[in-house]
């Protein structure tokens, strides 16, 4: 029998919590056993905890940890094919493979994302213009379904579930493992230039300009910049290293260990600190050689940088913009957020290749914004503002960031929804995976 123990459950947005009953299966059967176990509220699956809403949270209900599901299970160098537990962090997945001359092709910004996460939010990176996202390089996957039948789901298997539950967050059942591609790396490092860009404008051209020129684009944004500066930043443009030869040391890891007043999320306070971060890059730019590692996972460098936002946590709104709309949608989105004056020292913008295989998958082919917000009075009404422009402009929410969005915004956001129901009324119609988010966006059929 599987072992339950009441506990409150939080994600990196730290806006919402959740008192569930938890366990941590280590293998099949007592997984079976806390899929199977009934519960009004259901079950959702809890990887990493770096969902920033509520898509892993079940207030009230049941959540699975695949913490203990966290096995390498094989590799084949000829085809680049690996296959783990869902449970397997980015971090493993580099120390394993690392010195062996392979690496994953899309990661998130902290190597603490498992991969059952990664598959379940199709996460997408700064190179996603060049490789897309992480579904794309999915074989296949092992699916517990909510009656503990275990189906293998691929493009040519079950692929209607294959399809759900790539960007199903979580909904469509628990994932056991997951087959996918690495790729062959010439070193273990990464050259990168670094460029100020004075406005939006130029952020967007120089990242469209280099599209074919560079694995991976990344804008830094300081949202603060008002007026003819609005949108300035630094760009990095980036390639995989031929040699590990000059590779800079790893920044020292600082972590934050404390809450900062809500002074420190005045107005005036962000705006000296973004442009401190401008202005110390110097006018004529940087290069530097850095460790894979640290160049895929920034965050990592600063454990616990959430709390920087205070005791109440913040909202993280990240939008995807079509190419024909991006950048007057990615422009009025910047305006709403300079016109209520709610900074931040976290804002980016990246490529995006075009659409994922999923069903609910959030790329587009166009451009990404996002934002990290303080969680204040005001935000909630500004992120309804920034959801009417994303709809009026064609664009869509990531729900892995997401802890506000409106059901009717994501019906009409995403149109493989209907199809999505389908699949889960047929594989789940007891509704027993659920979750907060899935309440909030009425995911399932009404």
């Amino acid at each position: 029998m599987t072992d339950w123990t009441q506990t409150t459950l939080t994600t990196w947005g730290r806006s919402r919590f959740a008192r569930s009953d938890v366990s941590a299966p280590g293998d099949e059967a007592s997984l079976r056993d806390a899929v199977l176990r009934a519960h009004p509220r259901g079950v959702i699956s809890y990887g990493g905890g770096r969902c920033y809403g509520d898509a892993s949270l079940d207030d009230g209900g049941q959540t699975v940890l695949t913490r203990n599901l966290n096995r390498i299970l094989s590799f084949d160098p000829s085809t680049c094919e690996v296959v783990c537990e869902s449970g397997v962090d980015f971090q493993a997945l580099l120390e394993r493979f690392l010195p062996e001359g392979f690496c994953f092709p899309v990661s998130a910004a902290t190597a603490s994302v498992t991969v059952g996460g990664a598959f379940a939010n199709d996460i997408h990176s700064k190179n996603h213009h060049a490789v897309g996202s992480f579904g794309h390089h999915v074989s296949w996957i092992d699916l517990m379904l909510a009656s503990g039948e275990i189906v293998r789901a691929s493009r040519d298997d079950n692929p209607d579930i294959f399809r759900a539950s790539l960007g199903g967050i979580g909904l469509t059942g628990t994932v056991l493992r997951v087959c996918f591609r690495l790729m062959p790396v010439p070193s273990g490092a990464a050259d990168a230039e670094y460029r100020r860009i004075a406005d939006v404008d130029e952020m967007i051209d120089t990242i469209e300009a280099s599209r074919d020129s560079h694995e991976f684009l990344f804008g830094w944004v300081d949202a603060m910049a008002r007026g003819g500066a609005m949108g300035r930043g630094i760009l990095e443009l980036g390639k995989f290293a031929p040699d590990d030869a000059g590779m800079a040391s790893p920044p020292p890891v600082k972590p934050i260990r404390f809450q900062p007043p809500s002074a420190f999320l005045h107005p005036l306070v962000l705006t000296w600190l973004t442009n401190r971060r401008f202005n110390s890059l110097p006018s004529e730019g940087r290069r530097t050689r850095s460790g894979l590692g640290p160049f895929f996972f920034p965050l990592d460098s600063m454990p616990g940088f959430n709390r920087v936002y205070g005791r109440r946590g913040f909202y993280s709104i990240h939008t995807g913009f079509p190419q024909d709309t991006q950048r007057a949608g990615i422009r009025a989105v910047m305006e709403a957020l300079t016109a209520a004056r709610a900074g931040s020292f976290a804002a980016v913008m990246k490529p995006m290749r075009g659409a994922g295989d999923g069903l609910l998958s959030f790329p587009v082919k166009g451009m990404a914004y996002a934002i990290d917000l303080p969680r204040r009075a005001g935000v909630e009404a500004l992120h309804r503002d920034i959801e009417r422009i994303v709809l009026d402009h064609g664009g869509r929410l990531y729900v892995a960031k997401d802890a506000l969005m409106q059901a009717r915004t994501f019906a009409k956001m995403f149109p493989g929804l209907d199809a999505f129901r389908e699949v889960l009324a047929r594989i789940d119609p007891d509704q027993r995976f659920q979750s907060d988010m899935s309440r909030r966006l009425q995911i399932h059929a009404p």
